[in-house]
């Protein structure tokens, strides 16, 4: 009943906030619900301001001035409820959980034409391949690619084993897709897009590319690592739900419901951080580690194991906390 009644009440928000502007003072006017403040994607653009994704509250970004809520009144964009960002080509892809997927040039802070195709409006993954193909991982319909400023389905009906994307990776000349079934990999053509299951049966939260290795983070039994040709072999020490994966070094990070970890060489070792309710993360070109989480907070760490709380979400605004 607690996860009903939270459900309903981020509907309710959703459909109030839907026909607002997001002017600075319409915020100051109501508090923003603990849900919406979900950091659920975090994005460092090229003129080193950082982009916040929150599940109801929009999108933010920081820079040298501070943080400010980013909505563009004139395009009625970004649809709030956002699943993902990828910054590439001095642009910055916004996957919605209701308004498909948009595109902001960061030099004109301008919104540019994205024509969407139906069904493909609630996304999670977001992934460029080294052929430069910006591929989508929708909730339901499958995988789609860009095309012409358009959104394209890869095929016109998705098998169920491969209709909920949550994670992309091109890897050793393979699209490989993180599903809720488990993990598959196809040819990077999408033509023709016959998916084969590659070892893992569980559903993945994540993907990640480390030197010669793919990283895959579950829903419940934490990391698995994939060699070429090889099978897929759970990294020892890790465990539960694995929210996200980032490169730092030569190690990897992954954080999820039960902890972090730095992997390296498949030996993974526990990092107490005392940080609760991780959610996603980001490493910058000065080497410092950002985690968003669930509870609407962004920590940071030069080492990967000390970290500082410096922004947080109060009752209507991203604030630096000193």
């Amino acid at each position: 009943m607690h996860k009903f009644l939270r459900y309903l009440a981020l509907i309710l928000f959703t459909q109030l906030i839907a026909g607002q502007t997001f002017a600075a003072d319409a915020l100051q006017k109501t508090s923003l619900p603990a849900e919406s403040t979900t950091i659920r994607s975090l994005a460092l653009d090229g003129k080193g301001r950082l982009w916040v994704a929150t599940f109801g509250a929009g999108l933010w970004v920081i820079d040298a001035s501070g943080s400010q809520r980013f909505f563009d009144t004139t395009a009625n964009q970004p649809f709030p409820m956002i699943n993902n960002l990828l910054f590439t080509d001095n642009h910055l892809y916004i996957a919605t959980a209701g308004g498909g997927c948009v595109r902001l040039n960061c030099d004109s802070l301008k919104f540019e034409p994205l024509i969407q195709h139906p069904g493909f409006d609630k996304l999670h993954a977001l992934c460029k391949t080294s052929g430069g193909t910006i591929f989508i991982g929708s909730v339901g319909s499958g995988t789609g690619y860009l095309r012409d400023d358009t959104w394209v389905p890869v095929t016109e009906s998705e098998s169920i084993q491969l209709a909920w994307v949550n994670s992309i990776a091109d890897w050793n000349n393979q699209i490989w897709l993180g599903t809720a079934t488990g993990l598959y990999k196809n040819s990077t053509n999408t033509t023709p897009w016959k998916p084969r299951f590659a070892g893992i049966s569980r559903a993945i939260n994540c993907l990640l590319v480390h030197g010669n290795i793919l990283y895959a983070g579950t829903t419940d039994r934490g990391v698995y690592a994939i060699k070429a040709d090889q099978e897929p072999e759970l990294v020892p020490g890790t465990m539960g739900q694995i929210q996200f994966l980032t490169n730092l070094d030569d190690n990897v990070i992954a954080g999820g419901e039960l902890g972090l970890w730095s992997i390296n060489n498949m030996q993974a070792v526990e990092v107490d951080t005392g940080i609760s309710n991780v959610k996603c993360a980001i490493v910058d070109a000065k080497k410092i580690l950002r985690i968003g989480t669930m509870d609407g907070k962004i920590y940071s760490s030069v080492d990967a194991k000390h970290f500082t709380l410096t922004f947080a979400f109060n009752e209507n605004s991203l604030q630096e906390q000193k």
